[in-house]
């Protein structure tokens, strides 16, 4: 799984391990990727520090698993990315970005997703059997009021992914669907002022912040046999602030 270092990430891959499951983790952040490594048993365990940006970087990890446990991937779960660009610690306006910083976080968020499904997605049909699970975001199911306009088209776009994925692979055994943060106490929350959270947390019913082992729980359901016929679904985890 991509973005597995910290936040949302370490925790599914937390929860893909506890059920018994290897697990191979990637992240561009190699040295929280080995601060990480101590939380799973070593040998369940695979290491791959690299860049989802990288167009190499999904063939790579690819034959590092296969050389490592002689196998290719069945889960593939797509989690890496960045938050919405900021001024003074607030997203972004759309009259304010950048062309870069609007390519920045398409290319991560969204670019990617689809570069591993590319990847991994043909180990799955050949095998007849695949889980696709992309974490996107309430911010592209909604309007939201502390996302840029770059964020929410990534994750509107990772959500049309999902469902491509979902309808062309669904005949050969693979499903593929999506998870739907709203805020969660990440390091990535932690990055906006505290009273724009707070601001946040007075709107969501259950008058709180989620938690990351809360979004590992519910990727836990969509990689298991008894969520087969489950696809092209998203799962909305938001404490009921949107209900979709």
């Amino acid at each position: 799984m991509t973005g597995a270092a910290q936040g949302i990430g370490l925790a599914i891959a937390k929860a893909l391990c506890g059920a018994g499951h290897r697990v191979a983790l990637a992240d561009r952040n190699a040295a929280a990727l080995d601060a990480a490594a101590s939380a799973f048993p070593a040998e369940r365990i695979a290491l791959l520090a690299g860049d989802v940006r990288d167009p190499a970087a999904p063939a790579r990890f690819d034959d590092a698993l296969r050389a490592r446990w002689g196998a290719g991937v069945a889960i593939l779960v797509n989690n890496a990315g960045v938050p919405s660009s900021k001024r003074n610690g607030l997203a972004a306006g759309l009259l304010e970005l950048t062309d870069d910083e609007w390519a920045e976080v398409l290319d991560i968020n969204l670019g990617g997703a689809f570069r591993m499904s590319r990847q991994f997605v043909r180990g799955m049909t050949d095998e007849g059997w695949g889980r696709v699970i992309n974490i996107a975001s309430m911010a592209g199911r909604t309007r939201s009021l502390i996302a840029s306009s770059n964020y929410m088209a990534s994750k509107a776009g990772l959500i049309a992914l999902t469902r491509s994925i979902a309808a062309e692979f669904g005949p050969r055994g693979v499903t593929a669907n999506a998870v739907a943060p709203g805020l969660i106490e990440t390091p990535m929350a932690a990055a906006r002022p505290a009273e724009a959270n707070a601001a946040v947390v007075q709107q969501i019913p259950v008058r709180r912040m989620g938690q990351p082992n809360e979004i590992g729980a519910a990727a836990l359901y969509l990689a298991s046999e008894e969520a087969g016929f489950v696809n092209g679904a998203v799962i909305d985890v938001n404490g009921g602030v949107f209900m979709g």
